[in-house]
């Protein structure tokens, strides 16, 4: 079943990229460049902590490094927690019925505008040459509308993804063409629910045969426009799956995520609750995540800027 959902999605996504933008050019002269780092995407690029929806996240990190070495000067972070690809490009849709929290009409969040894309053309057409590089970080809210523990995740799967074929082209393309050659990073995604082993694997061992489907497509668009891409699932090591008693990548999202805490010298899974203090269980990451998440994203920051 899962092979035949892979050819399927395989098809939608190469349909949709048929006279796709050329690639972003190879060299970047720091010189010319401009000095404004722009963050997209969703809840992990906006930094999101439960119940903080904002934090620096990896941003800060990733910032100063580019200052350091870059000379980048401002940091113009749009990303908004709970965003898909859908609520991204137009703000009523999407999987959530009041659309994205953050644009469009029913927005609860800052900063506010039709939707993030086009908050982003918006930003980059007043501001011609400033920006120097664009992250984007956006997927896993789609997925994440597939309950794993149905009978027809598959099925849900298979829609996600055709959605997520058509729509991150769409992104990426209206990106570059609105910032011609400004370099492009993507990320994929670790695998929070990998946490779950410490309750019951078999979730756990669920949704780990969900996740290579899931990076792959979207490794996929990104290459198909020449896009790099950051791979947090192997800084993750979300399939470094040997190890006892707990395995490594279990032990690594524990330590990444703020999905466990600390119970003497092993973990056990966290109980969020947004009104009580102390450890949550949250699916994002913790303060040593983001800035592994950032130091990711540094390298190949690296091998773009520096060629």
């Amino acid at each position: 079943m899962r092979r035949r959902i892979a050819l399927v999605v395989a098809g939608i996504l190469f349909a949709g990229l048929a006279g796709a933008v050329p690639a972003i050019a190879d060299d970047h002269d720091d010189d010319d460049g401009g000095t404004t780092l722009m963050i997209l995407g969703d809840s992990v690029a906006a930094g999101t902590q439960q119940p903080e929806p904002f934090t620096r996240g990896f941003e800060r990190k990733l910032f100063r490094e580019l200052a350091d070495e870059y000379d980048f000067e401002e940091v113009v972070n749009l990303a908004c927690p709970g965003d898909d690809t859908t609520e991204m490009i137009s703000a009523t849709g999407g999987a959530s019925p009041f659309g994205s929290l953050c644009y469009g009409p029913f927005a609860q969040l800052p900063p506010g505008g039709t939707s993030q894309l086009d908050a982003a053309l918006d930003y980059l057409e007043a501001n011609p040459g400033e920006v120097g590089l664009i992250t984007l970080t956006i997927g896993a809210n789609d997925i994440l509308a597939c309950d794993i523990g149905d009978p027809d995740v598959q099925i849900c799967l298979a829609e996600q993804l055709g959605l997520i074929g058509t729509n991150l082209p769409y992104i990426v393309a209206r990106l570059m063409v609105a910032a011609p050659g400004v370099p492009i990073i993507g990320t994929n995604y670790y695998n929070p629910n990998l946490a779950f082993w410490l309750v019951d694997p078999a979730i756990a061992e669920a949704s780990q045969q969900l996740t290579p489907l899931f990076n792959g497509t979207l490794e996929a668009v990104y290459g198909a426009f020449g896009v790099p891409v950051a791979d947090l699932a192997k800084a993750f090591k979300t399939f470094k799956e040997k190890g006892k008693p707990i395995p490594t990548n279990v032990k690594a999202v524990c330590r990444l995520t703020l999905m466990c805490e600390k119970s003497g010298a092993s973990w056990v899974l966290s109980d969020y609750d947004p009104t009580t203090p102390g450890p949550q269980t949250d699916i994002h990451p913790s303060n040593k995540g983001y800035r592994k998440i950032a130091n990711t994203i540094l390298h190949v920051v690296e091998d773009l800027l520096d060629d």
